[in-house]
């Protein structure tokens, strides 16, 4: 068990002290005390003993200095009113000053002392809880490194002012605010932020503006109780735009009108998932854009996801994101995981909804396709990953939380639930998640807790149809079970056909029917190209799509990855500009990989990874650096 150890003064002694003075007492250094991480083993908070109900922020965002400064007060619960001490997580803070609150509202300073690093997990900040108090005070700032925080200079964005986002999934939050960082503990919030004039700040909450407001003070609520992982702020030159009663897009001004028109359906998603598992309960739904230096397709805040510009493709083709983004406003923010070996509480239950709202959407061949695509790249996953990584619940005790972040969780999820819906009826399915989400509304909970509510609302209600046994096997045995159902696609069957018949020559480019196909189809025709294309091959199929100027960057991605195969220069070409342009993980990542692998390109590859850093995430950054084969000092996720 991860820990760490520091002296400390008789607790009682000092709590009692502080009681008696309005200064803080000193620790002195005393018998050994040792703090350790809890049933969540990638926090040092103690919640069972006092955990934060609600908190307060006030901070100001200095953009130049790139810090946010200012004060947090906790409310909190006393499960053990006798308890002396609250635990925070911390990672890479300032921490100013330490006081608790009186009941009659007067401030007293108390002992307070950081412990030392422990890597990811940062710095635990005990407090002395002296008895009787219910609130405390922290004034902290975060620093310009902030593993949770990006800051982009204005030669960095397209408005030409500058931006900062938050990414706190899965632990980073507490490299902004001081709190209980696992997703087991969730509180309710307000905000009062202070930013530049000329610059928008929203957050995942209610209170989010319409308009920049001139004085540069914004005030947000967050009602609902939510997890440290699903706190967010960003700052920057934003426009809003409506799509819906409850619904809109907020962007910089030269994405704004193309991200209205693509997300246009949005209401309507909305609707398809109140039908599908009961109400939307989190107000309104609006989408933040992103600058594309975003390390990931999109995070759903509640309130306010997260997206990366790169879905933006001009026909709707890629708002399979926007759906599962949505999808975790019922499985994940409203039903979460208290800890990450669960993960696929969220993920597995998020891409299965996602599912539906697409097929609700567009119809089963697109959900077919896009479980086939799922399915064949879970099954490389599985053969590819370590034993201990194969199964839906996983232990990750003495790992970095970000590596619970594989197709396993995600896919393998799904495809469990895509059984429980064969075995037992999509009918008593739907009617089992309506309840199960009614019945752990605002709940975080464990696999163990899921499997007993489905032993009893599943398996004992229609005992014929599917074993425990079953559902363990999926749960806790690595791999794939063998009677799990492989999805079956007819479109990327005939895909299959058209490609082996053009590659054996038996038919012309100008014959493959593309005009029909989707964003789909033309992912599975590209996946099935590596180790088959020579340059000559590349050079007729741009001649005859033009894939190296194609918008899609779904489709561009798949088509660089066979120009480095094949060393085909326009497509090295738009590789450069793409790298130095989009800092999605699930791009830059696999190609720097790529180009890591080939006799030519790795050192062309560090000299443009070189230029591209600044603009990239930490995240992005850790990620291009173990695929380059670099050193790298970030802690942090692979």
């Amino acid at each position: 068990m991860m820990h760490f150890k520091f002296l400390w003064a008789g607790l009682c002694t000092v709590a009692l002290a502080a009681c008696q003075s309005e200064a803080p007492t000193p620790l002195v250094a005393s018998p050994e005390f040792v703090i350790e991480v809890g049933k969540d083993p990638h926090s040092f908070a103690e919640y069972e003993k006092v955990s934060i109900e609600h908190l307060s922020l006030d901070l100001n965002v200095n953009m130049a200095a790139q810090r946010l400064d200012g004060h947090v007060v906790y409310r909190l619960n006393r499960h053990e009113p006798g308890w002396q001490r609250l635990v925070l997580d911390t990672r890479d803070l300032e921490i100013k000053d330490v006081t608790v609150i009186r009941p009659d509202g007067s401030y007293m300073g108390v002992s307070w002392r950081l412990g030392e690093p422990q890597g990811h997990l940062g710095q635990p900040l005990v407090i002395v809880l002296p008895a009787g108090i219910e609130q405390v005070r922290v004034d902290y700032a975060s620093k310009p490194d902030a593993f949770g925080l990006q800051w982009l200079s204005g030669e960095q964005t397209s408005s030409g002012k500058p931006f900062m986002f938050s990414q706190s999934q899965p632990h980073y939050a507490r490299t902004w605010v001081p709190l209980q960082d696992t997703p087991a503990v969730r509180y309710t919030f307000d905000a009062t932020i202070q930013a530049p004039q000329d610059l928008m700040v929203v957050m995942g909450a209610d209170g989010n503006p319409e308009a920049i407001n001139q004085t540069g003070q914004y005030a947000f609520n967050m009602p609902q109780p939510i997890p440290s992982y699903l706190m967010a702020i960003a700052v920057g030159e934003l426009n809003f735009v409506s799509t819906g009663p409850r619904s809109g897009v907020y962007a910089e001004s030269d994405w704004i009108e193309r991200a209205a028109n693509e997300f246009a359906v949005l209401e309507e998603m909305i609707d398809i998932g109140e039908g599908l598992y009961g109400p939307y309960r989190w107000g309104r739904y609006d989408l933040l854009v992103l600058p594309p230096s975003f390390p990931f397709g999109g995070m759903e805040n509640p309130r306010l996801s997260f997206l990366t510009p790169t879905i933006i493709a001009g026909d709707g083709s890629l708002l399979a994101l926007v759906a599962h983004e949505l999808a975790h406003s019922w499985s994940g923010n409203l039903v979460t995981n208290a800890a990450w070996r669960d993960l696929w509480l969220n993920e597995g239950f998020t891409v299965y909804f996602e599912a539906r709202i697409m097929e609700a959407l567009y119809g089963k061949k697109v959900r077919d396709m896009l479980a086939k695509l799922s399915w064949d790249g879970l099954a490389e996953t599985v053969a590819s990953a370590d034993v201990a990584d194969r199964q839906l619940v996983r232990d990750l005790s003495t790992r970095d939380p970000e590596e619970a972040f594989m197709r396993v969780p995600y896919d393998m999820g799904r495809f469990f639930i895509d059984w429980l819906e064969a075995r037992f009826g999509r009918e008593a399915l739907d009617e089992f998640l309506r309840a199960y989400f009614d019945d752990f509304a605002f709940e975080s909970i464990d696999t163990e807790t899921f499997r007993e509510y489905a032993i009893e609302h599943l398996f004992e209600r229609y005992p014929d149809r599917a074993t425990i046994d079953e559902m363990d096997a999926w749960l806790y045995v690595p791999g794939l079970p063998e009677f799990a159902i492989e999805p079956q696609s007819d479109a990327f069957e005939q895909v299959d056909a058209l490609r082996a018949s053009w590659l054996a020559g038996q038919m012309d480019l100008a014959d493959l029917p593309v005009t029909e196909w989707s964003v789909h189809e033309w992912r599975h025709f590209l996946i099935g190209l590596n180790g088959q294309m020579s340059p000559a091959l590349m050079e007729a199929m741009d001649q005859q799509f033009e894939l190296t100027t194609s918008q899609n960057v779904e489709i561009v991605f798949l088509w660089l990855q066979l120009s480095i195969e094949t060393q085909y220069p326009p497509g090295i070409e738009r590789l450069e500009n793409f790298l130095l342009e989009v800092g999605r993980n699930k791009f830059t990542q696999p190609l720097y990989a790529a180009l890591a692998d080939t006799d030519w390109g790795r050192e062309w590859a560090i000299e443009i990874y070189e230029r591209a850093k600044s603009g990239y995430h930490p995240l992005t950054r850790q990620a291009s650096e173990r695929a380059l084969g670099l050193s790298s000092d970030i802690i942090g996720p692979n």
